[in-house]
């Protein structure tokens, strides 16, 4: 696939016409749609889906805006000036055909002051084998216990960790060899900063499925961490990737097994806290995704609902905006992205898909599509040239709101609703085949 490169300086050019793309499109739909023949229930959809295309632009703006000064603004040191042992923490549970490629990435790292620290949580499997294989090549340390979830595996690893710094991955990913070197020249250079969150990509490109999550984590999770690290507030510090500053994780903590995204509840207590959290796009993770409809659904169920029950966790800053503004505004972002925009998205779709089977015509409702379409693509543009990613990403764009975009904010409904319901659920773990 063909691939776009941009000069730094360029950049704030691309937004410019990104913007322009955006403002002509929604002013075009606004100057020729007559909404004057709309009444009743049309006309009240109508005008919620106006001031809810304006706030998705607006929001649009402030994320390319927030992006772009992090891009040029926060400055960092070119070269790390010390090394500090960093311990590398590697949970896994019946990871027999993934930890062997997880574990030689973090040997062939360029960072000369490493120990990796692979916990056992209970595996079934030959996974016990492999990690046995894998401790003859040094530097490695075993952990084995029985089966207490991934939370109580990674805090076992940080308090047997020997490290001022730990750097939390998943089995099934694999890390690039200057990720380490990359994140902690932060921790020199501001000692509030609790975690380096790193970026995700999917390495297991093969069908439909995965390539559209290629476009979801490329121009959805990656361009709105970039935004957030501006104000030193990324939401979530991903599982596959996160370096963190070890007294910090014991000051508050550590992990807990009260959610199902358990990275997800600690970013958001160590912000409550008062701590700094970063994101780099050159600490980079491949990870595996899932491969068919199923496990996906799965994954996801459980991501939104363990986004829902961190929030709910923290829920309480809402009505102390006093002693907290950061606070608030951080837990009030986060019912906007991940209860209400999903929400809004789903009724809007379900609403659409009923209009046009009563009525058979899309009548306005089109135009609505075409605006949201056009919102994509601009930010998978703008992600695609910035980020330097395949260009083909853009046609998955055009698609993607009435195909698997859709599909997942179903998911995500649902998942909102059963969290509010508290309907009952268990983990469930991924097949892994391996990338």
């Amino acid at each position: 696939m063909s691939k776009i490169k941009l000069k730094d300086n360029e950049v704030l050019y691309l937004i410019v016409v990104v913007l322009f793309i955006c403002s002509f499109s929604i002013f075009i739909f606004f100057k020729n749609f007559d909404f004057n023949d709309l009444v009743g229930i049309e006309l009240w959809f109508f005008n919620g889906m106006k001031f809810y295309m304006l706030f998705l632009f607006s929001r649009l703006v402030l994320h390319l805006m927030l992006s772009f000064a992090n891009k040029f603004f926060y400055k960092t040191p070119e070269k790390i000036k010390y090394f500090p042992l960093v311990t590398v923490i590697i949970p896994c549970f019946n990871e027999e055909k993934v930890i062997n490629n997880a574990a030689k990435s973090v040997l062939g790292m360029s960072y000369p002051n490493i120990e990796i620290l692979i916990v056992d949580d209970g595996s079934s499997d030959t996974t016990i084998d492999v990690i046995a294989l894998l401790e003859r090549k040094g530097k490695i340390r075993a952990i084995h216990q029985e089966n207490a979830g991934k939370a109580s595996a990674l805090n076992r690893a940080i308090i047997e960790s020997h490290g001022d710094f730990v750097l939390c991955m998943d089995a099934d990913s694999v890390l690039n060899s200057d990720a380490i070197e990359t994140g902690m020249k932060y921790f020199e250079v501001d000692p509030a900063i609790a975690a380096v969150a790193g970026s995700v990509e999917i390495g297991n490109v093969n069908n439909a499925i995965t390539s559209f999550q290629r476009l979801e984590y490329v121009s959805g999770l990656n361009l709105f961490k970039s935004a957030q690290s501006f104000l030193n507030m990324v939401i979530v510090v991903p599982g596959p990737i996160g370096l963190f500053r070890k007294s910090f994780l014991q000051e508050v903590g550590g992990y807990r097994s009260n959610t199902f995204a358990e990275d997800c509840e600690l970013t958001v207590r160590l912000l409550m806290a008062g701590l700094k959290i970063i994101y780099d796009p050159g600490m980079v993770a491949v990870t595996e995704a899932p491969e068919d409809f199923n496990s996906l659904i799965s994954q996801r169920y459980r991501w939104t609902r363990g986004i829902i029950q961190a929030i709910r966790e923290n829920i309480i800053w809402l009505i102390k905006p006093h002693k907290s503004f950061k606070n608030f505004t951080i837990i009030f972002y986060m019912i906007i992205e991940s209860v209400f925009i999903p929400s809004a998205n789903f009724l809007f779709g379900m609403f659409a898909i009923v209009h046009t089977l009563i009525y058979h015509t899309n009548s306005f409702i089109g135009y609505f599509f075409y605006q949201l379409v056009i919102l994509d693509m601009t930010v998978t543009l703008f992600c695609v040239v910035t980020e330097k990613r395949s260009f083909s990403l853009i046609l998955y764009s055009a698609i993607n709101r009435i195909t698997y975009g859709f599909s997942m904010e179903v998911v995500k409904f649902f998942s909102i609703l059963d969290e509010l319901l508290s309907l009952p659920m268990t983990w469930a773990k991924l097949d892994r085949k391996g990338m």
